[in-house]
């Protein structure tokens, strides 16, 4: 197995757990997520801990099922289906999402690209006209 292939494995697998300390674990401190991809750049260790902060607060949870991944050198590209349950509403996002390691096999960039919902709330985090 490839490092990204790795990589995605390990990011689906410890999010999926909900084990955030291992999940923050797989991502170098000048990590870049794009996501969705036309927001501004989440840049940092202090990204991947809002990445994972914002996805589960109270009454929100989310899992990963990538459906079909292509690795090639140090980037994946994943068809991920995003499975909500947003205080008891289940909800689904499917996105395509780019994954990029260092040489070390650690996560420097995700790109993420999806539809913004229209029939129910991200947090601000992932919207195009974010707060922090």
């Amino acid at each position: 197995m490839t490092p990204v292939q790795q990589a995605v494995d390990s990011h689906v697998a410890l999010w999926n757990a909900i084990d955030r300390e291992s999940w923050i674990k797989l991502f170098s401190p000048a990590m870049v997520f794009e996501d969705p991809v036309g927001t501004p750049e989440k840049v940092g260790v202090d990204a991947v801990y809002k990445s994972w902060d914002r996805s589960f607060k109270p009454g929100r949870r989310w899992t990963l099922h990538p459906e079909h991944v292509v690795a090639a050198g140090n980037e994946a590209a994943v068809v991920m289906r995003n499975e909500g349950d947003l205080a008891g509403e289940k909800v689904t996002i499917r996105s395509i999402e780019i994954f990029i390691v260092d040489n070390s096999g650690l996560l420097v960039r995700i790109r993420s690209f999806f539809d913004q919902p229209s029939d129910f709330a991200l947090s601000d985090y992932f919207t195009p006209e974010r707060t922090d």
